[in-house]
Order: structure tokens, then sequence, then C-alpha cells
């Protein structure tokens, strides 16, 4: 055969059959690479994160499509394709979730008014604020219907009573309400807590003043709050 027609072996790295199953392999690698190198959306999805890369070992005598040594003088082909090698790194992330509740107790139930006329000379009044019951008196209303001072106390001195400073009030929960009513010379307050208990207070009203708590009279002490019996 004239050296014209001779054929140089291949020299390249790869035949040209071996280029194309590079390629897929390096496609492969691409496609491992991207489905384990995801990290961020892993996290947002409440999976386990990886990352990795792939690596290729070809054995002492790389090989044609054909299964033939690509070189002369190579020897017999061990290794007919090159063998991938994926380095995997996998992280796992937790996330705690803390749930707070948070409880609000009420100091006092709000605020109301309440009124009694038993004649047509006084009127008594009843008034919460802020979960503090006060009582109170308004004289003279057949002179002067529109009189508009409160007056309590055995001189009638001007302003209210506070009756949460009366023994037997109740502390254990607030009160949400208050009324009154009168007649003769006695007014009785009631307040209803939060909790649902009822309690009752005896006042003087004779007419020209109101006290609270009614004074002892007799063998009958000072009055004080007195839990209702039964309860609601």
């Amino acid at each position: 055969m004239s050296p014209e027609r001779m054929r140089a072996p291949w020299q390249g790295p790869a035949a040209p059959g071996g280029a194309g199953r590079v390629r897929r392999l390096a496609a492969i690698a691409t496609a491992v690479t991207v489905a384990v190198a995801t990290p961020a959306v892993a996290v947002a999805a409440g999976m386990t994160s990886r990352t990795g890369a792939t690596t290729y070992t070809a054995g002492p005598h790389p090989c044609d499509e054909h299964g033939k040594p690509r070189h002369r003088g190579g020897g017999d082909c061990e290794t007919k394709h090159p063998t991938p090698t994926v380095t995997v790194t996998e992280t796992v992330t937790q996330t705690a979730t803390a749930t707070a509740t948070v409880t609000a107790t009420a100091t006092a139930c709000g605020t109301g008014v309440d009124s009694t006329q038993p004649n047509g000379m006084e009127q008594f009044l009843a008034a919460l604020v802020n979960g503090t019951p006060f009582a109170g008196r308004r004289p003279n209303i057949n002179a002067t219907p529109d009189n508009p001072n409160i007056v309590s106390g055995p001189a009638n001195t001007p302003g209210w009573t506070d009756l949460s400073t009366i023994t037997g009030y109740p502390t254990d929960s607030p009160v949400c309400d208050v009324s009154v009513d009168a007649n003769g010379s006695d007014a009785f307050y009631k307040i209803i807590t939060q909790g649902g208990s009822v309690y009752t207070l005896h006042c003087a009203a004779n007419g020209t003043a109101l006290v609270c708590p009614a004074p002892a009279q007799g063998n009958v002490p000072q009055s004080r709050w007195t839990a209702v019996s039964p309860q609601p």
C-alpha cells in the first residue's frame, strides 16, 4: 500500500464516537449537578438541600465505541466506557416554629350607671368607673328637677362614695356591673363580678343623707358587702 493511501491512527483524546459518548455523559453530569445543587429551592420547600460534583474516572486503557484500544500497543481493552463518580454532600436544615399564646386578664369590665327615685325629694345613683362602684345621692329633685349636684356621706358632702373600700368587697374577680334600689330609709347596692358572683350592700337612706355602709344600730352590726345565697 502506498504511503499516500495509508491512514494515520487516531491521535486525539477520543475517537469520534467516543466524543459523542463523553458529551452524553457530560449532559448527565449537568443534570445531576442541577438536580442536587438547588439548596434554596429545597429549603423553601422544607426539603433536604444537597450540593454535589461529578467526576469521571477512565480505566488504564480507554477504548473507542467499538471496544478497541484507542492507541496501538495499548494492550487489552479493560475499560470500555468512562466510569462516572458522583460525590454528593447533603445538608439538612431544620426550622423551628414557636407559637406564643398571650392571655389578657381584665382588671375592669367597663363603666355603667343606675339610679332609683323612691320619693319626690331625692334620687339615689350608682356608677361603675373602670370596675370601681360608687354611690351618690341627688337631693331636692322635686323643687329643682335639673339639680346636677351629687352628694354622699352623713353630712351630704359633695361627691361620690367609693364602695370598693367597704369590708367584704370582692377582690378575686373584677366587678362588671352595679345597681341600686331604695325603699323608705334603706338603699341597697348590688354588684356582679366577672366570675358571676353577686354581692349586696345595705346603705342608710333616711331622706336627708346617704350613708354607705349603714352604721351599726343596737345589735345590728355595721353593714358590709355580702354574697347572696344561692348564687346565680
